[in-house]
This record gives structure tokens, sequence and C-alpha cells, in this order.
């Protein structure tokens, strides 16, 4: 019963014109980030645009802006039942509860990590356009992208997704749930004034819930040509 629901979840999810709409601005967002000379978010200094650092730091970004996708897929699927009032006839029947709830996130979790797909797709293209500063190119490695989604952002999808779904399965409430993504962003903006303090730096790196933290300090005494080369660690 897991499995059907969760594949029901998941093709509902991918029929739904706000997946559609999510990818879309997801890989434009990418890709401008790329394509546009003014913009500039993971490539400082003298990084290729394209270096394997920019690449991660861009996803993690834009890891910030799935919150604002990640709500409509995980946590509206228990409260969507609820509203419609279809959630007490389910809760009546032999579905066990952790088929119902695992199975609706799984499916939905499956849907934004698809969605979200879009960046390191929408990253790929915009290197591909002609008017790029050519000396700010570097050879294009596919595993980058890849492993920068699947180490960097599906982790931090499964962190968001898990603890919006969290809330909306206790409260029932939208509300309540966008109340928690607030405080993702509170979060994240504590961690960011504290990563610039050394005493509070390692505190300031786990209190961030979408590992931009971590990697900055892991990356901070990096030169240029690490950055172009390397991929942040993983290890400490």
């Amino acid at each position: 019963m897991f499995g059907k629901i969760a594949s029901f979840e998941f093709w509902y999810q991918l029929k739904s014109p706000v997946f559609w709409v999510s990818a879309f601005i997801l890989a434009v967002m990418a890709f401008g980030s790329v394509a546009s000379p003014n913009i500039q978010i993971g490539a400082p200094g003298n990084t290729n645009i394209n270096a394997p650092f920019a690449i991660v730091i861009v996803q993690l970004v834009m890891s910030i802006f799935s919150l604002f996708i990640v709500p409509a897929f995980v946590a509206n699927v228990v409260v969507r039942d609820d509203d419609t009032g279809y959630g007490p006839i389910i809760r009546s029947t032999r579905i066990k509860k952790f088929d119902y709830l695992f199975g609706r996130f799984t499916g939905a979790f499956l849907a934004s990590v698809i969605a979200f797909a879009a960046v390191p797709l929408g990253l790929l293209i915009g290197v591909q356009m002609p008017w790029l500063d050519q000396e700010r190119l570097g050879p294009v490695v596919l595993s980058h992208y890849v492993t920068a989604f699947f180490l960097y952002a599906v982790p931090t999808l499964f962190i968001v997704s898990a603890f919006l779904f969290a809330i909306a399965a206790v409260v029932r409430s939208m509300t309540m749930t966008y109340i928690g993504v607030i405080v993702l962003f509170i979060f994240s903006a504590i961690s960011g004034q504290w990563l610039d303090d050394l005493k509070n730096e390692r505190l300031a790196a786990l209190l961030d819930p979408f590992g931009s933290g971590p990697v900055g300090i892991s990356t901070k005494y990096w030169t240029a040509s690490d950055r172009n080369t390397m991929m942040p660690p993983l290890d400490g």
C-alpha cells in the first residue's frame, strides 16, 4: 500500500501546474545566475562561472528559494485531504498511518526533487550561451552538476521537506506551515550573521538549514584555483 500511495502522489504532483511552474522558475533563475553578467552568486573573483565550487553554491542558494515551493508539494498533501473532507474517510479505512503519511511524503518529496533538477539543467544550458566571457569558463564536467545535486541539494530538500511536512501533519494548517518557513529563514539569517565570528562559526554552521555555512567554512581559505578544480569536502 505504501508504494501505491507514493506512486499516486508522485504522479498527481507531476500533473499539477504548480510542478511545471516551479520547475520553470527554478530553471530560469539558475540560467540567469550564469548567463547574466549582472548576477553573481557562486563565482566570486577569479572563480570560473562553471567551477565546481560555483555549481555547489548556486544549488545551495537556490535551495533557499525552494522554501516557497516545497510547501506546495509536501505540506499540502496532508492539508489537502482535510480541506476536501477526504481525510476522515481515509483514516476510517484499513490504510495504515505509516503507509498514508510516509507514502504521501515520499511521492511529494520525489516530485519536488525532480522539479529542483531544473536548477542543474538551467546551469548547464546557461554555460552554453555564446555571449559569455570564455576566459571565465572552465571545462564542462557533467559529474560536477550531478554530484552537487545529489550530495548538496537533495539532502537540503529532504531536511526542509521533512520539517515542513511534520508541521503540516501535526497541525493540519498551511498557515502554521508557512510559519515554519519563517523559522527556517530566521535560522539561516542567524547563521549568516554568526559566520563572521570565529568563536561562533561552528554553531552558525550547525544552525544553517541550507548548508551554505558549512560549505563556506570548509572553503574559506581556498584559492581561485581550488574553487575552479575541487568540490567542497563532505568530511568534518
